[in-house]
């Protein structure tokens, strides 16, 4: 009799246990469900916005910007959907899933279009960095110049101090062509050539400095350089003034003559509308050409983070070849740097 008692109390506890169990379950599942429709709203608000080529708030920009990773979100959410029979939640994820594929393949396709050097061209070795306006030491980034010996070198973000800094080096003293432009802030610009710079101008994009030149190469080849950057757009009234000057680099580089290279930190992704305008003009992202758009340049100095974002690039006209593209170091500076080898016909 008291066995018989013993098993009906355990049984009780254990029907108790159980009740609990289904009770918590579905709590957990209203939650999971919950942040999964929070996750797909704000997912269709970037979707929203990036579609109407709308980038009103810093936030918004930073989340185009990474759309690759942030995209992510909607295979967890689909999963989940197709895991609990909702169908809804599956259709919206899977067209979310749709779209992330169709502005990240073609930035990062596999199959690279780099071309040897075609008869008759000038080969053309072209260095750029954002050296960073906090670093007061570019030792670094000289020795990575000493090592490559590019026959071009382009910075922004270059300040009095930095430059100080890199003259002591002496590295740029087998550059004898130039245009340098040091200030603070993120406003210091410079280029330097081992070629003639012809018509060698400084010019401005709501305020912000570029720079732009002829380079006059051998057998009478010339190309058209300019190097180019933004104010980040972060802040209220940012994004509008960084948009205004990524306007602006579209009316300049519509009207520049061809062949054409333009370089330096467009602190704009692949994804964002102001960059395609730029790819639309009929340039080519030398970064894609190379099957390497994954290969991001920007923070290098936040570890444990690795870089998530391409924001520097290398664009190139018709008449313009890519033989090679790589990322270097920049030590010393929060973007890696870039080295690229072009042929101009």
């Amino acid at each position: 009799m008291a066995a018989r008692w013993q098993l009906r109390r355990i049984s009780t506890k254990l029907c108790y246990v159980v009740r609990a169990a289904r009770s918590l379950s579905g709590v957990l599942r209203l939650v999971l469900f919950g942040v999964s429709w929070a996750v797909v709203t704000a997912l269709l608000l970037v979707t929203v916005l990036h579609l109407v080529h709308s980038e009103p708030w810093t936030l918004i920009v930073a989340l185009i910007s990474v759309t690759p990773w942030i995209y992510m979100l909607a295979w967890v959410t689909a999963s989940v959907g197709l895991l609990f029979h909702r169908r809804a939640l599956v259709g919206i994820s899977t067209v979310l899933v749709a779209l992330q594929l169709w502005w990240v393949v073609p930035d990062f396709d596999p199959v690279s279009h780099l071309e040897p050097l075609p008869a008759g061209a000038v080969s053309l070795s072209l260095f750029d960095a954002n050296v960073s306006q906090s670093n007061r030491n570019l030792t670094e980034i000289a020795g990575e110049i000493r090592r490559d010996k590019p026959q071009v070198v382009a910075m922004e973000e270059l300040t009095p101090l930095s430059l100080s800094s890199l003259k002591s080096t002496h590295v740029m003293d087998h550059y004898p062509y130039r245009l340098v432009r040091p200030l603070y802030g993120s406003y210091g610009m410079a280029l330097w050539s081992v070629y003639p710079l012809a018509g060698a101008t400084e010019w401005h994009a709501r305020n912000h400095p570029e720079l732009r030149a002829w380079l006059q190469l051998p057998g009478s080849r010339r190309v058209r350089i300019d190097v180019l950057h933004t104010t980040a757009p972060v802040g209220a009234g940012e994004p509008g003034y960084w948009a205004d000057q990524l306007g602006v680099f579209r009316t300049e580089l519509a009207h520049e003559p061809r062949p054409l290279v333009a370089v330096g930190d467009f602190n704009a992704t692949w994804y964002d509308w102001h960059f395609q305008a730029l790819l639309g003009l009929g340039l080519r992202d030398a970064a894609v050409v190379a099957a390497q758009g994954w290969r991001m340049t920007w923070p290098r100095d936040q570890q444990p983070v690795v870089p998530y974002a391409r924001i520097d690039h290398v664009l190139i006209s018709q008449g313009v070849s890519l033989q090679s593209y790589a990322i270097g170091e920049g030590k010393g500076s929060d973007h890696h740097s870039l080295l690229v080898r072009l042929g101009v016909r």
